[in-house]
């Protein structure tokens, strides 16, 4: 109450004193009693008025040639005896002794806090009466005059400062605010000032919302002695039952902090906002209240889980709490935009999340989702349109703008870039040129599209269409799984034969590295725009084998070689019958294996699936 008390009677408080115990408190707030008086702040105290300033005036004059027993002599000698008059009031014959002034009705009494004293020196009290004056209205002024107040319940306090003379004087009566109805008809509400709360206090319960509204300005007005006067506005709200809702724009998504906005509501009345879990717990919200009367509440991202959740508004005066059921969705992830290549069917939407895509729609064209292709930072989906024909009309540069629909039924606005056709080619011939190893048994791979990496790789290209080779396009070679991949220009294996034939030539165990193995694919790059992939070889790394070694009549020979962990399994007949399997990190120079006849059948790691065969020289022991 100290705290309110100071502001309403405009006394100084020492917040020190409150820090001490409690029966130092008392002793220690009322060590300075002066500093206690009730003064009135727009006014001079009478005190300060009759000590002081005629000595000091007095003085002024005697220091001025013609107030030195000069020219105007016989006249200085009267304010000289003046002043010693007015002096009077601070020698030690006299003492002040600070008085409250309470009036009621005609009479005025003074309320001492000391003692008066009638020898010397003896007390003086000075009582000051209403001036015969135009009256000055108080400075009546609000506390926090942006807040809203709440009628919710009986005596809600209209804060006030400015005029402590409206708690000790009666200067100031037939207060009441004045309350405009929807109708446009007025009423005023009587209040009554409360020191102890700091400002005047409005009776009533709010029960009279049907007729003010919600929300209602009121204006504070009364007669300060014989003049009416106006005082400050405040604006208050009365609750309802049932009247929070989330804005539209309101969305909740698990995995992230979250911001709600709700409003319809009286924003002074909520007393806290919760969130309620369908199991039925509450957690407490952190919320503020906006400059247009909405709330908004902070959802931190670990009290959400995706599903059916609800936030709960309590309010003064209300008994059943508001509950506003909301669905946290799955996260959103990015989306950067979707690229169709004029011609094509198929195009690519890119950012992150895309598994949550559901379909895209453009002007019409829906596009259903494909395989999702994840990067370092960005993913990659196909889109492959339903009906071909309702893209058949789009050129290159349009740009165009497209709606994402999410499994959860969320629509997201994407924009959509309709680039330049690609190039169109197709593999025409490729040549494989092994590479001799003297001191090594030559192996034969089956006829098909695998081919050893240590060979050297020609392939032809045409163009088709409109495609042309002008020399400057680059050929990308790249394994299945994206682990290995090379650019061939003209600078190192890219020529052209005319404008629709291309020859590229590589090494792809230098170009790749002596790793890559699998499938291998290509496409070409044309001013920017790349082709579809397209399947061209699937490498293999072939071991080193120097020879077999057999006793004589022994069922079982060793075959000798480097690198033998890149062989599956061997065997003397086409049919690996007793093939040896060789296991997984084999690191030995040699293999014991069933006795070749004059081909040895050979099952690569690299591709299971194909047989390679080898014309072995026995020699026996």
């Amino acid at each position: 109450m100290s705290p309110v008390l100071t502001r309403s009677l405009s006394i100084t408080l020492k917040a020190e004193c409150l820090e001490q115990a409690v029966d130092l408190q008392a002793a220690c707030l009322t060590q300075s009693r002066s500093s206690l008086l009730l003064a009135d702040s727009h006014s001079a105290s009478l005190t300060e008025t009759l000590v002081g300033a005629p000595t000091d005036l007095a003085l002024q004059l005697a220091a001025t040639p013609e107030g030195g027993y000069g020219y105007y002599s016989p006249y200085i000698g009267v304010v000289r005896d003046l002043a010693r008059i007015f002096g009077a009031f601070q020698s030690t014959q006299f003492q002040y002794i600070p008085a409250l002034a309470r009036a009621s009705d005609a009479r005025l009494s003074l309320l001492l806090n000391a003692a008066p004293s009638f020898a010397k020196p003896k007390s003086v009290m000075v009582a000051a009466l209403p001036a015969i004056e135009t009256p000055e209205p108080p400075p009546l002024r609000t506390v926090g005059p942006a807040r809203a107040l709440c009628r919710a319940e009986d005596g809600v306090l209209l804060p006030v400062e400015g005029a402590p003379l409206i708690y000790a004087t009666r200067y100031a009566h037939a207060m009441a605010v004045r309350v405009t109805r929807p109708d446009g008809s007025s009423v005023d509400l009587p209040v009554a000032a409360d020191a102890e709360r700091g400002g005047f206090v409005l009776g009533g319960a709010g029960g009279d919302a049907a007729a003010f509204g919600t929300g209602f300005d009121a204006t504070l007005h009364g007669t300060w002695g014989f003049t009416p006067f106006d005082g400050p506005r405040f604006r208050l709200q009365s609750p309802r039952a049932n009247s929070w809702r989330a804005t539209e724009a309101a969305t909740l998504v698990a995995g992230r902090d979250n911001s709600l906005t709700i409003e319809g509501g009286a924003a002074a009345c909520v007393e806290d906002v919760a969130l309620a879990r369908p199991s039925g717990a509450t957690e407490p919200l952190k919320w503020t209240t906006l400059a247009d009367g909405r709330i908004t509440a902070t959802i931190p991202k670990a009290q959400l889980a995706p599903g059916k959740v609800s936030v709960i508004v309590r309010q003064t005066g209300i008994a059943a709490p508001d509950t506003i059921a909301l669905t946290a969705l799955t996260e959103v992830g990015r989306i950067d935009g979707f690229t169709l290549h004029a011609g094509d069917v198929q195009g690519l939407l890119t950012g992150t999340r895309l598994d949550t895509v559901a379909s895209l729609t453009v002007d019409g064209a829906v596009f259903t989702p494909g395989e999702v292709v994840r990067t370092a930072k960005t993913d990659e989906r196909a889109m492959t349109v339903a009906t071909p024909n309702t893209v058949q009309g789009w050129t290159a540069g349009q740009d165009r703008t497209g709606r994402v629909t999410l499994r959860d039924g969320r629509v997201l606005p994407v924009a959509v870039r309709i680039a330049p056709p690609r190039p169109v080619v197709t593999l025409i011939d490729k040549t494989v040129t092994p590479t001799a190893t003297p001191a090594a048994l030559p192996i034969t791979l089956a006829q098909g599209t695998a081919i050893p990496i240590d060979a050297r790789l020609t392939f032809s290209l045409r163009g088709e269409g409109p495609t042309r080779f002008s020399g400057r396009e680059q050929v990308e070679i790249a394994t299945l799984d994206g682990r290995a991949s090379t650019i061939v220009t003209a600078a190192n294996g890219y020529a052209v034969q005319g404008a629709q034939v291309a020859i590229v030539t590589l090494d792809p165990g230098k170009a790749l590295g002596a790793s890559a193995f699998g499938p291998v694919r290509y496409r070409v790059l044309q001013d920017g725009v790349a082709s579809d992939w397209a399947p061209l070889v699937s490498l293999v790394r072939l071991p080193t084998l120097t020879g077999v070694t057999c006793d004589k009549g022994a069922p079982q020979c060793v075959l000798s070689g480097e690198s033998l962990y890149l062989l599956a399994a061997v065997a003397g007949d086409a049919q690996f019958t007793g093939a040896t399997i060789l296991p997984d990190g084999f690191t030995a120079g040699s293999v014991t294996i069933p006795r070749p006849g004059d081909t040895l059948f050979l099952r690569l790691r690299d591709d299971d699936g194909l047989t390679a065969t080898a014309k072995p020289v026995v020699v026996d022991r």
